[in-house]
């Protein structure tokens, strides 16, 4: 969703140019908004794998 998102704002900050969409930007703007959602996922498992490896280690 986040992607998509800023894939958007990618598009509007494109046609905004007076000359015209550069597909090159926009491609650009979409693959850094992945490459963020794809960086914040990695941080929320990492971050959900030290939660159980303290549960784990809590009970025992």
């Amino acid at each position: 969703m986040l992607a998509a998102f800023e894939a958007l704002k990618a598009a509007y900050t494109v046609a905004r140019h007076e000359d015209g969409p550069d597909i090159d930007v926009y491609f650009e703007g979409a693959a850094q908004a992945c490459s963020r959602l794809a960086a914040a996922r990695r941080e929320r498992v990492q971050q959900l794998e030290q939660g159980r490896a303290r549960r784990a280690a809590a009970t025992r």
